[in-house]
């Protein structure tokens, strides 16, 4: 067969490129093979196949066979009513929270992904884990068509890759979607400040969207740990407030008990954002959660049914089960 010749800048021809991939992936000609079928260097072929891994055109995706739990997402499922749980096998010496998170996000994606459909609406919250996830499905997903809605307001002034806005930006380049963003803060203490801002033209148009969502990906953040009381949206006082009236965590700044009762009212401003009730009534809610911590804030969504899919790790799986 004969093959073209390469032009002056191989690395910048796309059908060169696809080329050389199938030859070295599907067919599994070696470089130097390639090389001779298309009288360029071993050198450029190595740059055209790395140009193809980086531009997305060749994804290696390694499916570790124990990644998965088996038996604690059968229980979880059977004990919670859930229609799925997906939980990441946790190493005894991965102590850190930050590897926890990194593994978990690592491992998950690969089974978050295929719930991401064509043409969904789909509402995108905010936390460390679904960050980590976020950045793992940028290297599984394709164009699909999907709309991508941030749920809950700004949690920080400075750059964060946990910000929902952040992981909203991710998802859509990576999904190729059409994505919409919540300009104001997550928390304002002030009521009728809140009132007056969601009534602006721009948080109603997103707003009018939560109604039309098919899916939710959401983080959920313990009390003392949540990234509202990390960012200092929270004052010391109003975060004991909220203890004393039961709170235990919050999702989308929903603050709510270990029996899954929504404590709002306990703290006196107001969350932008996602209201309880939609995500209730969403179809299908995602809640990504990893560490001892999340287990009580985790079985109080649990207990009222608002959870449809739950990614976790084994360890914190297996507290949830023992609680």
């Amino acid at each position: 067969m004969d093959y073209r010749q390469p032009s002056d800048d191989t690395t910048d021809n796309l059908d060169l490129i696809v080329e050389v991939a199938e030859k070295y992936y599907l067919e599994q000609l070696t470089q130097a093979q390639i090389a001779d079928l298309y009288n360029i260097s071993r050198s450029s072929i190595s740059r055209l196949l790395s140009r193809a891994r980086n531009e997305g055109i060749v994804r290696i995706h390694i499916i570790r066979p124990r990644a998965r739990q088996p038996d604690l997402e059968r229980r979880l499922c059977q004990k919670f009513g859930l229609r799925e749980a997906i939980v990441i096998h946790a190493p005894d010496p991965l102590s850190q929270t930050d590897d926890l998170r990194r593994l978990v996000g690592a491992e998950a994606a690969q089974f978050v992904d295929p719930l991401i459909k064509f043409n969904m609406m789909v509402g995108v919250g905010r936390g460390r884990t679904l960050a980590e996830i976020a950045y793992g499905l940028t290297k599984l997903a394709t164009p699909r068509n999907i709309t991508l809605v941030q749920l809950l307001g700004d949690i920080d002034i400075r750059h964060s890759l946990a910000r929902g806005a952040e992981i909203t930006r991710v998802l859509c380049e990576s999904y190729g979607g059409t994505g919409y963003f919540l300009n104001a803060p997550a928390l304002v203490q002030d009521r009728q400040l809140a009132q007056l801002l969601m009534q602006s033209s721009n948080i109603q148009r997103v707003s009018a969207l939560y109604d039309r969502l098919d899916l939710a990906l959401v983080g959920v953040g313990a009390l003392h740990d949540s990234p509202l009381v990390l960012a200092g949206l929270l004052t010391e006082p109003e975060i004991q407030q909220l203890a004393r009236a039961g709170a235990v965590g919050d999702i989308c700044g929903h603050f709510y008990t270990a029996q899954g009762e929504r404590i709002d009212d306990a703290y006196p401003g107001v969350s932008i954002g996602v209201s309880w009730t939609q995500l209730l009534e969403c179809p299908q809610v995602v809640v990504v959660a990893t560490g001892s911590e999340k287990v009580t804030p985790v079985l109080g969504l649990l207990r009222i049914r608002m959870i449809d899919v739950l990614v976790t790790d084994s360890r914190t799986a297996q507290h949830i089960l023992n609680a």
